[in-house]
């Protein structure tokens, strides 16, 4: 599970971050909400853990934006404030659960689990862009009702367009070629011409364009 940690505390956020590490979860910590839109934009997380009070703004605030954003992502707001008007403000915003400091991190795990327990049992599985649909759960891609014929990297390769708003040539060597194996700037460019066209074989109404110095984004054609 790969976790987003929000958190400005340092002595909270390395605790958290080492026991989350030592229950194989993957973490990366935050201590400020600057950088967590581009984090999101490149990364796709399983849950989100959100301080409330952040030096640059707030973890209510943060919170908004996801929701604003269409993005149903798990959320647990942690913070000091334990009033009843501080919880209703929180869970408004969008917030799943909500665990009050100090908590012991059983608690918080055992709260992880249910969260993402319910947002899995949720009908959101499912995510369509253009004439293509994504089923999360039967792992296929279909359009107008076929599921589309896809090789194993093809489908990673499209995956992580469909769940991620830009994707790094960093993110793909990750995820479709894993870290341990040599990987060419030839291959990755291969692969995303094998897809294109694959696309356009299928008469689907996606293509894949290019950011330079960024990496790669989904787009419907018009």
């Amino acid at each position: 599970m790969k976790v987003l940690l929000i958190e400005d505390n340092r002595m909270i956020g390395d605790l958290l971050q080492n026991m989350l590490k030592l229950r194989q979860y993957t973490v990366d910590w935050l201590t400020t909400g600057e950088e967590v839109a581009l984090y999101m934009d490149q990364i796709h997380y399983d849950i989100i853990l959100v301080d409330w009070m952040l030096p640059d703004t707030s973890g209510v605030d943060i919170i908004q934006r996801i929701r604003d954003g269409g993005n149903p992502i798990p959320i647990i707001m942690l913070t000091a404030k334990s009033q009843t008007a501080d919880k209703v403000e929180g869970l408004t915003a969008g917030a799943d659960d909500y665990v009050t400091k100090p908590f012991e991190f059983e608690e918080l795990e055992a709260r992880m689990l249910a969260v993402m327990k319910r947002y899995h049992a949720m009908d959101n599985h499912v995510k369509t862009i253009g004439n293509v649909t994504f089923d999360y759960q039967k792992h296929h891609f279909m359009k107008d009702g076929h599921i589309l014929e896809l090789t194993q990297k093809e489908y990673q390769l499209l995956e992580l367009l469909f769940l991620n708003a830009v994707v790094s040539r960093g993110l793909i060597i990750e995820k479709v070629w894993y870290l341990d194996q040599i990987v060419t700037d030839n291959n990755i460019d291969a692969l995303v011409r094998q897809l294109r066209k694959k696309l356009t074989q299928l008469h689907t109404s996606l293509q894949i364009k290019s950011i330079r110095g960024v990496g790669y984004k989904l787009e419907v054609i018009a």
